[in-house]
């Protein structure tokens, strides 16, 4: 009945309506419990594995409830109109080009499953394209609401958490984690549920803008007074995450409202924005905002932003080698140390990087030059139809406007975790359903041509989802469990647990590093076992050859933690660590020359950020020179 406030036509059949409801409510699901969903006592990897399950389900779900012969009308609906052919259209080039990327990915595993860190391969990847495309052809302004009520209940609680994490109430994680320095300058980077504070932040910056859209949209004073504390909320949490990025895309979303919307400034706005002003600063100067002033303090003193200009420099550089079809998905962390440059390492001699902390040079590298059109492609859509959109009236469009427009310049210094791009293409996909909704509304029956292939595909991708939920949930419960019973000093049930774990543990990567180190001082000939498979598939190759050079330290084997490190200075030719522990060892065992030659180059790629390496360069130094002449 919804459809007579907008459109002449006859509504859809019963059904199909009722169908697309539930489907709306499943999207709605997803899209509050994926960034909500924190489960520390449940998982290991607590703030990965559970997004990643609810959405795999969720979309699953969504997908069985479309198989009906009646919300395929939906379907052909979004076809029939030129933007939503679009979107359809570059829904299937990023399908079919994430297969063709993964498939010829330097590890076709890893790009499938995706790493421990994100868990963002092709699996994961495919679900947010899916996922997006329904809420594409089964939106409408009354179930636009569904999604935007979700959104608002789900960012309020997540941005309270990440305020009360600010000032020091925490009772899920640890708040040591997530605080950074000392006295005066310490500084606290709340990450809330997302995991860290950049990626809380670019999903506040959504929250702000999609539940401002609710307060204009929504009759209900009890969702409105909601609506405004998740946009302001959520506003004064992602000040108190201390991210730049967030910041300045939340400033740029500001202007792109105001420019959309043009409102008069009136007595009003001044008296508000004065008030505003002047609350901020009184807290900001109060001594609940010293760690507020202390980032400050911080950001002057890093004007380049960290690592970005180096790490994008040298990611441009890397994508340079597999320009048409890239590295595959999430095989940046592994394949980048081959590429980095001296310049990174010397200002960041011990840092690892694990993505190039940019959504575009992420979709260059990860998937090549039409992988990167295929993302601007979807950006240039969305204000496409935001234009459109929004002269057809759509009140919610230049909110929706804006999101798009902080998310863009948000993610210009943060890549995609899964609740990032779900919201990304979640946004895109509502200004295309506002935009296409008034036209061409089909209602015959779905051809039975279409039907077939339909079912086919939906159920080959539930499949799918379902199969990479229960691996991946499995092994994440019981490595949770080998950890507790190693802290716990139960050895054997621990191993046995590991073990177990890695069984199901989907292939690509795995956590032999990580229980290597942790079981070393209890159970060393265990440990070395584990320590040996570590570099087959370990997402820092470098970090376990390292690693396991050290096992064969421990037995005196000096020709195989000879050749470890040199299979880790393979990995990541300019990590200062590996340069250094080879110059040790060459020490030792009396090659002189060849250990003044890797300790000078470990100082060089140190930049004398560790007096220690410089120092031991002076023993070599001294050792090496021929003795006085008497």
């Amino acid at each position: 009945m919804f459809y007579n406030s907008f459109t002449t036509h006859q509504p859809l059949p019963c059904p199909s309506i009722a169908t697309l409801w539930r489907v709306q409510r499943t999207i709605a699901a997803v899209l509050a419990l994926t960034p909500l969903l924190i489960l520390p006592f449940c998982f290991f990897y607590y703030d990965v594995t559970p997004k990643i399950a609810v959405a795999l389900i969720g979309t699953a779900i969504a997908l069985l409830l479309l198989l009906r012969d009646s919300a395929l009308n939906e379907v052909r609906r979004l076809w029939s109109d030129p933007l939503g052919c679009c979107f359809c259209l570059l829904t299937a080039a990023q399908l079919i080009w994430l297969l063709l990327s993964t498939v010829f990915s330097s590890d076709p595993a890893l790009s499938w499953n995706g790493g421990n860190w994100r868990r963002f391969g092709f699996v994961s990847q495919c679900a947010v394209a899916v996922l997006a495309f329904l809420i594409a052809s089964s939106c409408s302004p009354s179930r636009l609401r569904i999604l935007l009520r979700a959104i608002t209940v789900a960012g309020a609680a997540v941005a309270l958490y990440g305020i009360l994490q600010y000032f020091g109430v925490d009772p899920i994680l640890p708040s040591a984690s997530y605080h950074v320095g000392d006295g005066v300058l310490a500084i606290v980077r709340p990450p809330s549920t997302l995991g860290h504070a950049d990626y809380f932040a670019g999903y506040l910056i959504y929250v702000v803008f999609l539940g401002a859209a609710l307060a204009v949209t929504e009759s209900r004073p009890v969702w409105k007074a909601l609506a405004a504390v998740a946009a302001v909320g959520g506003s004064a949490a992602v000040v108190f995450s201390g991210t730049r990025g967030a910041l300045l895309g939340l400033a740029t979303g500001a202007v792109s409202l105001w420019i959309w919307k043009r409102p008069r400034f009136t007595r009003r706005h001044a008296i508000l924005t004065a008030g505003l002003c002047a609350g901020g600063l009184m807290f900001y100067f109060a001594p609940a905002g010293l760690q507020l002033r202390a980032r400050t303090q911080w950001a002057m003193e890093d004007l380049r932003g960290g690592a970005r200009i180096w790490l994008w420099r040298d990611a441009l550089r890397m994508a340079e080698k597999r320009w048409l079809i890239g590295f595959g998905t999430d095989t940046f962390g592994r394949e980048f140390p081959r590429y980095q440059s001296v310049a990174l390492s010397r200002a960041f001699p011990d840092f690892y990087h694990e993505s190039p902390h940019n959504i575009f040079l992420d979709a260059l590298v990860s998937e090549g030059i039409p992988g990167l059109a295929i993302l601007a492609g979807f950006a240039v859509l969305g204000f496409v139809a935001a234009r459109s959109a929004n002269v057809s009236q759509q009140r919610a469009a230049p909110f929706l406007t804006a999101a798009l427009v902080a998310g863009l310049i948000s993610n210009l210094f943060v890549c995609f975790t899964l609740p990032g791009a779900l919201y990304f293409y979640a946004t895109i996909a509502m200004l295309v359903s506002l935009a296409t909704l008034p036209r061409n509304l089909v209602t015959e029956s779905a051809p039975k041509a279409l039907r077939v292939p339909a079912f086919a595909l939906s159920l080959t991708a539930v499949v799918m989802f379902l199969y990479f939920t229960i691996r991946i949930t499995t092994s994440d419960v019981v490595l949770l469990r080998a950890k507790g019973d190693l802290e716990a000093g139960r050895i054997q049930d621990s191993i046995a647990a590991y073990t177990s774990s890695q069984r199901w543990h989907v292939a690509g990567s795995n956590d032999d590093l990580f229980f290597s180190r942790a079981l070393a001082l209890r159970a060393s000939q265990p440990a070395f076992l584990i320590a040996r498979r570590a570099p087959e598939a370990s997402e820092e190759p470098q970090n376990a050859w390292f690693n396991l050079a050290g096992f064969y330290a421990n037995q005196n084997d000096a020709v195989d933690v000879e050749a470890c490190l040199r299979r880790s200075v393979e990995a990541s030719p300019t990590w200062f660590k590996s340069h250094w522990a080879l110059a040790q060892l060459l020490m030792l065992i009396g090659r002189r020359p060849e250990a003044l030659a890797e300790a000078m180059r470990a100082t060089d790629l140190d930049g004398g950020k560790d007096p220690e390496v410089a120092k031991f360069l002076q023993t070599v130094h001294h050792r090496s020179s021929p003795p006085d002449a008497e």
